[in-house]
C-alpha cells in the first residue's frame, strides 16, 4: 500500500492596517490622508504594530503615499475612511482589499466586523475632492 503524508502549507497570517487618529485601539478610524497613526495587525487583534504616519502633511499626496507605505508594509487589508481614487488604485494594483467609509468608529469595533467579514470590500475610491491639507 503506498500512502503520502498530508503536508499542510503554511499560510501566513492575514496582515490589516487601520488609518486612525490616535495609537490605541479605541482610536476613531479616519480618513487615509488625514491619518496620524495606522495600526498593523497580523493574524490575531492581539499580535499590532503602531506606527505614526509621517506622510500624513504631504498635501494632497497624503493618502497617495501612505497607500505606497502600507503596500511595502505588506499589508493584505486596509480599513480606513475615504480613501482617494490614486491610493485606491495603487492598493488595488499590489493585491490589497479596502474597506472604506469606517470614519467615526473605534478601531477595535471594525477590526471586529472585518474578522467576521462583515465589513463591505469597495470597488472603487471613496472620495474624489481635494482634502486642502
Amino acid at each position: 500500500m503506498n500512502t503520502k503524508k498530508n503536508t499542510l502549507s503554511k499560510e501566513k497570517p492575514c496582515r490589516m492596517a487601520v488609518t486612525c487618529s490616535t495609537s490605541d485601539l479605541q482610536a476613531k478610524v479616519v480618513p487615509m490622508a488625514r491619518s496620524k497613526f495606522f495600526i498593523i495587525f497580523e493574524g490575531d487583534p492581539k499580535n499590532y504594530l503602531v506606527m505614526e504616519n509621517l506622510i500624513n502633511k504631504a498635501g494632497s499626496e497624503s493618502g497617495l503615499k501612505m497607500a505606497g507605505e502600507l503596500a511595502k508594509q505588506k499589508v493584505d487589508i486596509v480599513i480606513t475612511g475615504t480613501i482617494g481614487p490614486r491610493a485606491f488604485k495603487q492598493l488595488e494594483s499590489a493585491g490589497v482589499k479596502v474597506h472604506a467609509g469606517c470614519d467615526g468608529n473605534k478601531v477595535s469595533d471594525v477590526l471586529d466586523k472585518c474578522l467576521k467579514g462583515v465589513l463591505p470590500v469597495c470597488t472603487k475610491a471613496t472620495y474624489s475632492g481635494y482634502l486642502g491639507i
